[in-house]
């Protein structure tokens, strides 16, 4: 009775918060729902976009297609260089192209759609009638249009989540949700793929008609629910209403480079590179060592799919209860140990298949901590740097396609020690694992190095040090900075000064008086769960408070000052005045004093803004040599307004059938505006690059005075209270 009554809460409270949020949350359950539910779609997709991707271990490339693992490996390393630029691409578009559906949102459909057109030519194109360079060059031309339209794809969706709320646990929460329902889509598509390539290849799981029946299903299923995200979610950004940002990507690589929490995470992903090598072992016991039927195959990618679940299910509760970097470590610690254990026990695909399934349940918790720690490190990193960095970060961790562009080597080169390779005496080079003695040699050297693999992954999570509390205190500070400068520009809300301002006020009560609770002599006294909660709770809010207030304070303090006074002096000389800054100023600000942590602090800071200065000249001297002038920046705006106009006329034109003539002069007159913007366009980004410290002087000026008027913003937030009541 107990459940049932529980499930009839569970059911109202969707109802009444179906539309609408509950307090402290950003997400209704109605948006929930889309983005979990087309989760699923998401995935189907990904599932056939992945198993398409250049690799040195894709089986459909190199079993089916026949192309030879060097030359596969060879292929990749173009693939990976040629991915460079187009990552750039991706994330400047992210960051400084403006829609108004958001970061995300507009590249669901932008790019999902191409992905499954790109995909369906991939398994359709008749290989075995064209040479083997042809399909190489082919496979090649596939993968370049998968590499920027698939990539940019999946980011959109992943990272749609880092945009739906601040809320860290929320954010935990509804990806753990996610997470169970879009799992089902690999599930169901390796439980049918076998089934498939029993019917229509003998059993061949790698052969391309298995594809040819699978992914048209999965792109009509794929396509319509990505539509359901794209229509019923709506993203959330704490930034002020008027913050206006355009980053160059050498700008985001200064400003990530600074972020500790993502070198430490990207590490982890570099060292562990082994850790996937397992991932072929069953399939390869199946279709090579025949240790079980294609049913009973079929079977065991079912249940070992249902692993995942798990950690989906307990991840958020873990998170909550012992916080991210505990629950990291130690599901790590637990896949070194499962890993380990197939090696004695690889003679029978059951035992292999516990071992796997136990892996995969560890494995499992970092679907939903992946994506709740990048959204801490995006709210860190906007923290530190006043931007909103979302795209940039995928576009730094290109970095890491070197480290992998290395690493990649060493799986083909132990593939053909064993004997995989052109030439072996084999009709296809992977028959030789009908050979058992090769194969199980071949399986326990890739479980060594996946247990390898899985303990070099853990070693940098003992490192990160980005808590639940950290988080929380961060979206309190970025919503106080959106406040002073929403205020300064004239556009505050009274339920945004509100919520605020009663933040503000409740920091300050708890920082002057404060209630330190002693967790371990309440629990040696025999406390209550509701007690220790409380007394947690009250520590935390006690910790936020703090960093509230140091917020408020941070114009006041010496590094405050000392900064400030150097953006008046930035401010006074102007734009001219930035040909004339000098060495001098960075070895002034290398020579300052470092004893203690605030010192530290300033003197970091000084180097920063002398360097940024001489940057700015730099691009000074060279853009401008005759003297810098400013740019006017409501003319190209006027031109972008005018061909938003043109377009929109051009539109009704065509919807009303005017005349060849009348359009054809619209559209040459939109074509002749559309080349001036560019022009301006990038004689203005020419201009913010020489410009930028005097930019960013003034920026510091203008929070400086906002911090100021402190008191008139709690002035008015009483008066609004008073007329409310």
């Amino acid at each position: 009775m107990n459940y049932l009554k529980t499930g009839v809460e569970k059911l109202k409270e969707v109802k009444t918060y179906w539309v609408s949020p509950r307090e402290g949350n950003y997400m209704p359950f109605r948006e929930i729902f889309a983005y979990s539910v087309g989760g699923f779609g998401a995935y189907s997709i990904f599932t056939m976009a992945q198993a398409l991707l250049l690799s040195t271990t894709n089986v459909i490339i190199g079993n089916t297609i026949g192309i030879q693992p060097m030359h596969m490996y060879v292929m990749y390393l173009i693939s990976v260089i040629t991915n460079i630029p187009l990552t750039m691409v991706r994330a400047n578009m992210v960051d400084n192209v403006k829609y108004k559906e958001g970061k995300y949102r507009p590249y669901l459909l932008r790019m999902g759609v191409p992905t499954v057109a790109v995909s369906m030519l991939f398994v359709f194109t008749p290989y075995t009638r064209v040479p083997y360079i042809a399909r190489c060059v082919l496979i090649f031309i596939y993968n370049f249009g998968l590499q920027f339209f698939y990539n940019f794809f999946y980011d959109a969706y992943e990272n749609l989540i880092h945009v739906l709320s601040p809320n860290s646990q929320e954010r935990t929460n509804v990806t753990a949700i996610k997470s169970m329902i879009y799992s089902l889509s690999p599930t169901v598509t390796n439980f049918i793929t076998p089934l498939i390539a029993n019917k229509v290849a003998g059993g061949n799981m790698y052969d391309l008609r298995v594809y040819r029946w699978l992914y048209p299903f999965i792109a009509v299923v794929g396509v319509a629910l990505i539509v359901l995200v794209y229509s019923r979610t709506e993203e959330k950004i704490v930034i002020a209403r008027t913050h206006k940002m355009k980053v160059k990507f050498t700008d985001a690589l200064r400003e990530v480079a600074k972020n500790k929490y993502f070198w430490i995470i990207s590490l982890a992903g570099w060292l562990g590179f082994l850790e996937t090598c397992t991932y072929v072992i069953l399939q390869w016991l199946y279709n090579y060592a025949h240790l079980c039927t294609a049913e009973q195959y079929a079977f065991i990618t079912l249940i070992r799919g249902t692993a995942y679940s798990w950690g989906m299910i307990l991840a958020p509760f873990a998170i909550k209860r012992w916080g991210k970097k505990k629950v990291l470590i130690v599901t790590n610690l637990f896949n070194i140990a499962f890993l380990a254990l197939v090696y004695p026990l690889m003679g029978s695909i059951w035992t292999v298949l516990l071992c796997m399934y136990m892996n995969s349940v560890a494995d499992s918790f970092i679907l939903v901590l992946n994506p709740a720690i990048q959204a801490d490190i995006r709210d860190f990193q906007q923290y530190k740097s006043g931007e909103r960095i979302d795209g940039m970060f995928g576009a730094v961790a290109m970095i890491g396609s070197f480290v992998t562009m290395a690493t990649s080597s060493v799986l083909p080169a132990v593939y053909e020690k064993y004997g995989i390779f052109k030439g072996n005496g084999y009709e296809n080079m992977y028959d030789v694992l009908y050979d058992t003695d090769v194969l199980y040699k071949l399986v326990g050297v890739l479980v060594i190095l996946s247990a390898v693999g899985a303990a070099l992954n853990v070693i940098p999570y003992f490192f990160y040090d980005l808590t639940e509390t950290k988080q929380k205190a961060i979206i309190r500070i970025l919503k106080i900075r959106a406040m002073f400068e929403d205020y300064g520009n004239g556009v505050l809300k009274d339920e945004d000064m509100i919520e605020t301002m009663e933040l503000i006020r409740s920091s300050k009560d708890k920082a002057e008086n404060p209630h330190i609770a002693d967790i371990k002599a309440l629990k040696a006294s025999g406390a209550d769960k509701a007690e220790l909660k409380r007394a947690k709770n009250d520590n935390e809010e006690y910790e936020m408070s703090l960093a509230v207030v140091d917020e408020l304070k941070r114009f006041g303090t010496p590094e405050g000052k000392a900064r400030l006074e150097w953006a008046k002096k930035i401010s006074a000389g102007g734009i001219e005045g930035i040909v004339s800054l000098t060495q001098e100023d960075l070895e002034k600000a290398k020579a300052m004093p470092a004893a203690t942590h605030s010192e530290r602090a300033a003197r970091k800071q000084a180097v920063a803004d002398a360097k940024l200065g001489l940057r700015s000249k730099k691009a000074c001297m060279k853009y401008y040599p005759e003297g810098i002038k400013a740019f006017d920046v409501d003319a190209l705006h006027a031109m972008e307004k005018e061909e938003n106009e043109l377009d929109e006329k051009k539109a009704q034109m065509l919807r009303e059938k005017a005349g060849k003539d009348e359009i054809a002069a619209v559209a040459a007159r939109q074509k002749e505006i559309l080349a001036r913007i560019k022009e301006q366009t990038q004689e203005y980004q020419r201009f913010i690059e020489s410009t930028m410290v005097y930019s960013e002087a003034k920026k510091y000026i203008t929070q400086a005075e906002n911090y100021a008027r402190f008191g008139e913003l709690d002035s008015l937030y009483s008066e609004t209270l008073a007329i409310e009541e």
